[in-house]
């Protein structure tokens, strides 16, 4: 099996990035641009060895990652 790699898209800045504390709850914003991540968001989540961890909102997932993300869609039609 090979291995896969994630790496930001040109552009990106390490050091913007918050890292959550280990024992601490996930954040509610994003650790790159402080917006809101919503409840039934599917945010890009990363850890450090050490258990520190990022959250992505879906615009900085397109922005600096590459990952689009697409909304289910509505029951009503089908």
């Amino acid at each position: 099996m090979s291995a896969f790699e994630l790496k930001p898209l040109p552009g990106f800045v390490w050091s913007r990035v918050t890292w959550g504390r280990p024992d601490s709850p996930p954040s509610a914003v994003c650790s790159y641009c402080s917006a809101a991540i919503p409840t039934e968001s599917v945010p890009l989540i990363m850890w450090k060895p050490d258990g520190h961890s990022a959250r992505f909102c879906r615009a900085c997932q397109k922005t600096w990652w590459g990952i689009e993300s697409f909304d289910d869609p509505d029951d009503d039609d089908y």
